[in-house]
């Protein structure tokens, strides 16, 4: 599987990309041993906290590699523990396709959607939460959350302050939950463009820029929001990963990435493709390019190249800062 993998060469800008650390547990990617993850479709693998756990010899657990995605192939979560990696990670995903932060605030697709909050309440606290009795402590394991995409693109044309302001509440206060867990180090991808997805795209200028505006102000708001949870937890080391920044650069030009390359549609899909492929190569009759060739796989989700990609750029950023 490595073998078929192009190890990142090129980093995309990182408008976001300053950690914030003093007094912390951070020692450097090298060391992270457990990885717990959070978020929606771009993230999840499908991982059931009843079934198989991660360990030595299966680092994500259930189900088989690379899991239930929305990328016809591997995710950016995939690609860091076992592409990225640089220590043995053993990684609990708990992130569920559709997620918003609450579902109180921001109504997902479908009422059975966990979202960040239920991941954290429901899954995470009750299974893991108990760092004293586990094999992973501040020093050793990583926590990442990639979350936004739904609450941004379920609300943007509301252009309501007001209801961001509470789903970035509601957000500060699950990770004050987890770092009352004994949490230290936490990774955060901020939103990528996702109006420049098909599905915005076919609905105009309109959707395109406020949608677009939408996004730089939760993007903002996250840099604000994780230097202020700094502030107020001093021991702590935030990293905030310009995700917006890679996408939107594979977007303009895939060859910027070695992962990315040999993209040669940005902009459509083939509806061939959309609800995925017998491999991660496919190529069908009516699509002109292999599946791995388009950058989006349906409207929305892309396909694993720029997860590739995004999974090398996290990794070069978190390896800039020396260990404390």
């Amino acid at each position: 599987m490595k073998g078929s993998i192009v190890v990142a060469l090129a980093i995309a800008p990182c408008a976001f990309a300053v950690p914030f650390r003093s007094n912390s547990s951070w020692s450097g990617w090298k060391n992270v041993e457990y990885m717990f993850v959070f978020g929606d479709s771009y993230t999840q693998t499908g991982f059931n906290v009843s079934l198989a756990q991660p360990s030595p010899s299966n680092p994500m657990g259930n189900p088989p590699y690379p899991g239930w995605t929305a990328s016809n192939g591997p995710n950016w979560v995939d690609f860091l523990t076992f592409t990225y990696n640089e220590s043995l990670v053993q990684t609990y995903n708990l992130a569920y396709g559709g997620a918003t932060v609450d579902s109180a605030l921001v109504t997902p697709y479908a009422p059975t959607v966990l979202s960040l909050k239920d991941q954290v309440e429901q899954l995470y606290l009750p299974n893991y939460g108990n760092v004293s009795s586990a094999r992973w402590n501040s020093e050793n394991s990583l926590y990442a959350f990639f979350i936004g995409i739904n609450d941004v693109g379920n609300s943007w044309w509301l252009n309501n302050s007001t209801l961001t302001d509470a789903i970035f509440a509601e957000y500060t206060d699950l990770l004050n939950k987890v770092y009352a867990t004994g949490a230290r180090n936490f990774l955060f991808l901020s939103v990528p463009p996702i109006n420049l997805a098909p599905l915005t795209l076919q609905n105009g200028d309109y959707a395109i820029e406020n949608e677009g505006l939408a996004i730089q102000d939760w993007n903002s708001r996250l840099t604000n929001n994780t230097a202020q949870f700094k502030a107020k937890k001093g021991d702590v080391s935030i990293f905030v990963h310009d995700t917006w920044g890679t996408f939107s650069a594979a977007l303009k030009d895939p060859k910027v990435f070695p992962q990315t390359s040999d993209i040669k549609n940005t902009t459509s899909w083939c509806t061939a493709y959309e609800n995925g492929t017998p491999t991660w190569y496919t190529l069908d009759a009516n699509c002109t390019y292999p599946v791995n060739e388009w950058f989006w796989l349906n409207n929305l989700h892309p396909t694993f190249p720029i997860h590739n990609a995004t999974a090398a750029s996290i990794v070069n950023y978190l390896d800039t800062v020396a260990p404390s």
